[in-house]
């Protein structure tokens, strides 16, 4: 387990921008297994899981609660999300662009990517530079950690980092107020991999006006840069559904 030593310091906001996108954790391809747990009120929801990401160009996770057999298969790229539900045969395939008219909170493949893997994003770009610190605030917060605000001028959305004194991003934060929707992602137990630092576990909370998730991942079996391929295939015989449909699956919602 590695804990933040370093002291907060008086950093050029370029600086401190820099050093963050330098500490982050690096990897072409990522894999690892996860124990999930679901929780929405009182019911809750618990499984393994596998999670698979070739840099830029896909994440995929395939949730596996009874003896490996997958159950459901999350895929998304730049273009496109895809989510099989194996035990109702049915899947939902919808361009990001759709999506995020709809749910404008976390329906990004370079958003996402990113806080899967503890690194930095500014929306509506692939990967942020060096000039993009001039798109953050920044400011202190009360337990001495860096906390850096901006705004997506197209979407409406406020997105901020907590970062500690080792350049570490500690919490992320998305909020649409107008559509009162809250992505908060946090990063616990940051272990060493190959001299490189990860976060072993994340808590995230997912809310809107009518529902609330909240989940707990458990990272174990980190492998980075061997080949992985990612397909994004439909299996015969599945009908398409909706985002609501599967989404009622794991908030509890009938």
């Amino acid at each position: 387990m590695v804990y933040s030593t370093s002291p907060v310091e008086e950093k050029a906001h370029n600086q401190l921008f820099n050093d963050i996108i330098t500490s982050e954790f690096k990897y072409n391809t990522f894999s690892a297994k996860l124990n999930v747990n679901l929780t929405n009120g009182t019911k809750s929801l618990n499984s393994r899981a596998n999670i698979r990401i070739v840099k830029d160009r896909a994440l995929q996770i395939s949730v596996q609660p009874l003896f490996g057999v997958e159950m459901f298969r999350f895929y998304i790229n730049p273009d496109t999300m895809m989510v099989v539900d194996r035990m109702n045969k049915r899947y939902v395939m919808e361009s990001i662009v759709s999506l995020k008219e709809t749910y404008p909170v976390g329906f990004d493949f370079y958003t996402m990517q990113s806080v899967f893997t503890n690194a930095l994003f500014v929306s509506g770009k692939n990967q942020p530079e060096l000039p993009d610190y001039r798109k953050f605030n920044y400011t202190r917060t009360s337990d001495l950690c860096y906390y850096m605000t901006s705004k997506d001028a197209e979407s409406g959305i406020d997105y901020s980092f907590t970062v500690n004194g080792d350049d570490r991003i500690t919490f992320t934060h998305l909020m649409q107020s107008q559509k009162k929707q809250s992505l908060q992602w946090g990063y616990h137990n940051f272990t060493a991999k190959n001299d490189l630092v990860f976060p072993s576990k994340m808590n995230i909370t997912l809310s809107s006006s009518s529902r609330k998730v909240n989940a707990e991942l458990l990272f174990s079996d980190i492998v980075t840069n061997e080949p992985l391929q990612l397909t994004m295939s439909v299996p015969a015989g599945y009908t398409k559904t909706t985002v609501d449909e599967i989404v009622k699956i794991f908030s509890g919602n009938k």
